[in-house]
């Protein structure tokens, strides 16, 4: 498996994804890591619709994810792989699986999060999860679609590096 992008973007598979990075990137398989969303089998058979005929969607558990991923089940595929926190690409990565490079798209605002830039709003967990990835080598970018320039995660957290 060729591993073209690691995203983190709430609202997983959508426009920005399927328009801008699907076709930019010339990907043919989207994993989606989210143990919500592979629970429930409403969500698991609308996801794919919103994807052309010829995108491979596979929606994993976090650690399943890892594991697959791991273990090459997507090989040969160049693989979009969506999470929708930054708490489960730390999951993912804990439970074995590669991360390189993450890419930050939309982290709709809640209460307790604070917006850092127009699309993303960070809480304390986020933050935590983040620097957590950041030492563990995984470096981290926001980039809402391809021809937007790539602007690193450390500066825009509140207070620097560490949050």
């Amino acid at each position: 498996m060729a591993l073209v992008l690691a995203r983190i973007d709430d609202r997983l598979i959508h426009g920005q994804v399927v328009v801008g990075w699907v076709k930019h990137l010339e990907a043919n398989c989207i994993v989606v890591a989210n143990d919500a969303i592979a629970a429930d089998p409403m969500q698991r058979a609308l996801l794919p619709m919103a994807v052309p005929p010829e995108i491979q969607v596979e929606i994993y558990k976090v650690a399943e994810a890892a594991r697959k991923l791991a273990g090459g089940v997507e090989a040969g595929k160049r693989t979009i792989l969506l999470f929708s926190s930054p708490m489960d690409a730390l999951r993912f990565l804990k439970q074995g699986g590669a991360l390189e490079s993450l890419n930050l798209g939309g982290l709709r605002f809640a209460p307790g999060k604070t917006q850092v830039l127009k699309s993303i709003s960070l809480g304390r967990e986020d933050l935590e999860a983040l620097r957590q990835l950041r030492e563990a080598g995984t470096g981290m970018s926001v980039q809402m679609v391809p021809s937007d320039p790539a602007v690193d995660v450390l500066k825009i957290l509140p207070g620097g590096e560490h949050g």
